[in-house]
């Protein structure tokens, strides 16, 4: 019977997995177009593409088959939304070769186009390629925060640094105060020495003038006393 024969198995097996990833790739996959020899293949990097979060548009191109190297040199490409564009800057991927990449941000949910115009090679190109929806990052988001805690958290996290600034200020104007004081004890400190100073040099003065009085009434009485002696 059939299902005794391994190679129909497994042949049936490979059938059902080839068919389920076409389906997935229907569900999160790229938009492909034919324009002449070639094949542009065009979505997200990564999928689902998130609301407000990074992510890179990628576009391949292939001819018959075969990455394409400098392709979008001649291309001018832009993505669209609502009517209106952005353009958007391609970079070769690192990794595939015919592999293009550009980073953005989705800022609005739903349908996003990429615009395609100039020329790959020889061959004419203007064409629109529609890309996967962008979606609301809450849709896979666990644990749901409600709106008024992430509210106060945000208020929270701009007030912390304003807070921590603030008090780094208050302990900067401490240490000017605490710094000032000392400055102005230590000049008291020195006028009081310099006060002690000159209280004791008009001491010494007084005295030595009180000594050169009592010298010279003391030279006088001698002289004095010598005459009256004569």
């Amino acid at each position: 019977m059939i299902y005794k024969n391994p190679v129909i198995i497994i042949s049936f097996i490979l059938v059902l997995l080839f068919s389920l990833g076409f389906s997935i790739q229907s569900v999160y996959g790229h938009t492909e177009i034919k324009v002449g020899n070639y094949t542009i293949e065009a979505g997200w990097s990564n999928e689902p593409p998130l609301i407000n979060n990074l992510n890179d548009v990628v576009i391949f191109i292939f001819e018959n088959d075969s990455p394409v190297r400098n392709a979008l040199k001649d291309l001018s490409i832009n993505i669209n939304y609502g009517g209106i564009n952005k353009k958007l800057n391609f970079v070769p991927s690192e990794e595939s070769v015919g592999q293009y990449l550009a980073d953005i941000i989705p800022s609005k949910l739903g349908t996003y186009s990429i615009n395609l115009k100039g020329l790959i090679g020889t061959q004419n190109i203007n064409n629109d390629i529609q890309i996967e929806d962008v979606e609301d990052v809450k849709k896979f988001t666990f644990p749901i925060v409600s709106e008024g805690s992430s509210s106060l958290e945000n208020i929270g996290k701009q007030i912390t640094p304003i807070m921590n600034d603030l008090s780094n200020q208050i302990e900067e104007t401490k240490e000017q105060v605490n710094s000032t004081k000392e400055l102005i004890q230590k000049m008291n400190n020195e006028n009081n020495s310099i006060k002690s100073e000159i209280e004791r040099t008009n001491l010494l003065s007084y005295i030595a003038t009180a000594l050169s009085i009592s010298a010279i009434i003391l030279i006088a009485s001698r002289v004095k006393v010598k005459k009256i002696r004569e």
